[in-house]
């Protein structure tokens, strides 16, 4: 299987992120990026997505927001990521029509077998180490990619 880079935006948009963005995707090997906003209001994060759009298309990497199927239709994003709490992917699928839904497995395989049932596009897997962008997830243990790259046929 192909192997993707797959681009997480920091907590917050800082003054010459929108230059750093343009700098990374221009390398050519990163083909997705997700609007990863938590506590920044939604016009806010809107308009941010509406400019990260303008460069994601320029350099076609399809852009994803994460969390909110209705701000990824608005922005034209290319699709949106789920958590658990976000939301059913059925719904969010019917709901932005053919573009990309990936969920959150966290270290499961009963979740990833549930969101395969109802046709998420990809599937992730992690936290693997300790971050700042999610101080509190849980760890996941590396068997669980393992088995995904074993039983799942779509991208994770």
């Amino acid at each position: 299987m192909k192997k993707l880079v797959y681009l997480i935006s920091p907590n917050k948009i800082y003054k010459n992120f929108y230059n750093d963005l343009e700098k990374v995707l221009a390398v050519k090997n990163v083909k997705f990026f997700q609007l990863r906003l938590k506590k920044v209001k939604k016009v806010k994060i809107l308009k941010i997505a509406r400019e990260i759009k303008k460069i994601t298309k320029k350099y076609k990497v399809k852009f994803i927001i994460n969390d909110d199927p209705y701000i990824s239709k608005i922005a034209n994003a290319d699709g949106c990521h789920l958590g658990q709490g976000d939301g059913s992917i059925i719904n969010s699928k019917k709901y932005l029509n053919k573009r990309i839904i990936g969920v959150t497995c966290h270290n499961s395989k009963k979740l990833a077998k549930i969101a395969i049932k109802n046709k998420a596009d990809y599937l992730a897997f992690g936290s693997f180490n300790r971050s700042k962008l999610k101080p509190n997830a849980k760890k996941a243990n590396i068997n669980i990619l393992k088995w995904a790259k074993k039983n799942i046929k779509k991208p994770i």
